[in-house]
């Protein structure tokens, strides 16, 4: 999620003399109250965007075929990136990320500047070659639904090129619920019923068999992440802390209507991770570039 644009927004606002309570919509425990923990480490960091990021992400395998007429055409796909990482992954398939995440407790203490919560889902490309190079890994991030009240978030993720379903979610403001049969729900679901998108994510947890290591999510998340190659959106997401020993490995379905995919899709038996995060990012917008 380009926090990056999201803040540089407020920082304009507050350098041209704006107040910045003109900006922001009520925090979001003014409505309900979310689970996630506090964010900790904002003050080590205070010339950074920080946050918690907490969610359930899944790697759906899709034939290469598939990828390759979902992503255009002038990026290339970095199938040896991922093999290397993941050996046993099946031959011909690609792994699209899925996912439906919480942003809680975002701050910029140099800026004395923080957000409301909000919701996230959105369907991800990692593992793309954008500059020819052949060895620096990129993830496409062009589509997005985002919680509908936070006006700022959805101007922050169209400035960085996104296109923004404002939408509702169910929790509304945590991650994921559980249902009494033990199973993790998430929900999102446009609110402009003229372009109907939705996305429902559904895991149990699956200690028994788990397919990507932790260690592969924490490469694909922390791949740069873009809409078009003009900006990128540079962030760490921290898996050495206390809430990130919580991660829960998953095995559930996903399924959604939403870019690059014309028709609904559905997949069931696919695995990943339920987990949160911290997160620290540059409160800048950054060209693309390619790693040295």
């Amino acid at each position: 999620m380009p926090y990056t644009a999201l803040f540089h927004l407020l920082a304009l606002y507050i350098t041209r003399g704006a107040s910045f309570s003109q900006y922001v919509i009520p925090h979001s425990h003014e409505v309900c109250v979310s689970q996630d923990s506090p964010n900790q480490h904002a003050q080590q960091y205070p010339t950074l965007v920080s946050g918690n990021l907490n969610g359930t992400t899944l790697i759906v395998p899709i034939p290469l075929d598939i990828a390759r007429r979902a992503i255009p055409n002038e990026y290339g796909i970095l199938e040896e990136a991922y093999r290397t990482l993941l050996p046993s992954f099946p031959d011909g398939m690609y792994p699209m990320m899925a996912q439906i995440v919480h942003d809680h407790d975002l701050q910029l203490p140099a800026y004395n500047a923080s957000l409301p919560d909000f919701s996230r889902a959105s369907l991800e490309f990692p593992f793309l070659d954008i500059f020819g190079g052949g060895h620096t890994p990129f993830r496409w991030a062009a589509t997005f639904m985002i919680s509908a009240e936070n006006n700022l978030a959805i101007k922050g993720a169209e400035s960085y090129g996104a296109d923004v379903y404002p939408s509702i979610f169910d929790p509304p403001c945590d991650a994921y619920k559980t249902l009494p049969s033990g199973t993790a729900y998430a929900h999102s679901r446009s609110s402009n019923k003229t372009r109907d998108r939705y996305m429902t994510i559904e895991t149990t947890q699956s200690w028994g068999s788990v397919p990507y290591p932790l260690g592969f999510v924490k490469s694909i998340t922390n791949q740069p992440v873009f809409a078009n190659t003009q900006t990128c959106d540079y962030y760490t997401r921290l898996f050495n802390t206390t809430h990130s020993s919580n991660a829960v490995p998953v095995v559930g379905s996903v399924s959604t209507n939403m870019e690059p995919f014309k028709e609904p899709k559905a997949w069931s038996g696919v695995y990943g991770w339920r987990l949160a995060t911290p997160f620290l990012e540059p409160p800048a917008f950054s060209e693309c570039k390619p790693t040295t």
